[in-house]
């Protein structure tokens, strides 16, 4: 086979494993919001459409590496014959500024949300994401671990966080409150909660997108 029709080959596969759980994820859920609107409910958070990509928030590790790659980058860094592994869907918590108790009270919620999922819990990881661009002092990453083991920790600059979303069609400021993002399995920024949402109203889109969708 010659590297010309690879290279067709490897792109049409490419656009056809994106397709698919972009629809699977974001269309199954619009049909769920459509079925619940005629028993009365709708979604209780922010509908992102079209998704963001998890690129946009720049998220860097510990060690100042970024997070996540995109799907493509994914997708390019498989080895021949290698599948490609369906990650868990997030929930990032993205807070400007130092934790306080506000903060610590919305983690601990969120923490327990994500214990009350029950046999869904290893369908869903759970972030902080810290907007202040700077890494977390050895202090505060050994009060999260100790606090919140399978949290995962991560930073990014807020003005950075908010320009990519604005260029996706969202305005979030991260410098005058937090938010709650889930983000699907392949990288798929699909919603966003403020202050004002409960952590209920959180579990119930949750379980609407785990219920709806096969991914994760």
């Amino acid at each position: 086979m010659d590297a010309t029709l690879k290279n067709k080959l490897k792109l049409t596969f490419l656009l056809l494993i994106t397709a698919l759980p972009v629809s699977l994820a974001t269309f199954s859920f619009r049909d769920a919001i459509e079925e619940g609107s005629q028993s009365g409910t709708v979604n209780k958070g922010h509908l992102i459409n079209p998704p963001a990509d998890i690129s946009a928030l720049a998220m860097r590790d510990l060690e100042g590496l970024p997070a996540f790659k995109t799907f493509e980058e994914e997708i390019a860094a498989l080895a021949p014959g290698e599948e490609y592994e369906i990650k868990p869907w997030l929930m990032v918590y993205v807070n400007g500024a130092d934790c306080d108790a506000s903060c610590e009270d919305r983690i601990h919620y969120l923490q327990q949300l994500h214990i009350a999922l029950g046999k869904n819990i290893q369908r869903v990881r759970r972030y902080y994401l810290n907007t202040d661009m700077a890494p977390f002092s050895e202090e505060t990453a050994a009060h999260f671990r100790e606090t919140y083991p399978s949290m995962g920790l991560a930073y990014s600059d807020k003005q950075t966080l908010r320009e990519n979303m604005l260029a996706a069609g969202v305005t979030l400021d991260p410098a005058t409150q937090s938010y709650v993002l889930l983000i699907d399995p392949v990288g798929n920024v699909m919603m966003y909660y403020t202050e004002e949402h409960t952590p209920e109203d959180i579990m119930t889109d949750l379980e609407t997108l785990l219920r709806y969708s096969s991914l994760g």
